[in-house]
């Protein structure tokens, strides 16, 4: 079975994401599980659309965070 294409952006938003979580007000410990629970509940889309709009869901995520710092 051949990897999607998509995979490897959301294992990028997926760090990308983690390394902002550093700085999160609660902690990083606190973070990290929700932020895990978060992608793991998306994990079961199969659909190239749905998956973009996860995507697209995490980018906006990652805005936000990235303005208030």
């Amino acid at each position: 079975m051949a990897t999607s294409p998509l995979r490897h952006e959301v294992i990028r938003i997926y760090k990308e994401l983690l390394y902002l979580g550093r700085e999160y007000p609660l902690g990083y410990d606190y973070f990290r599980p929700r932020l895990h629970k978060a992608f793991k509940a998306k994990s079961n889309l199969q659909n190239e659309e749905d998956i973009r709009k996860g995507i697209a869901q995490a980018e906006y995520v990652k805005k936000g965070k990235a303005d208030s710092q």
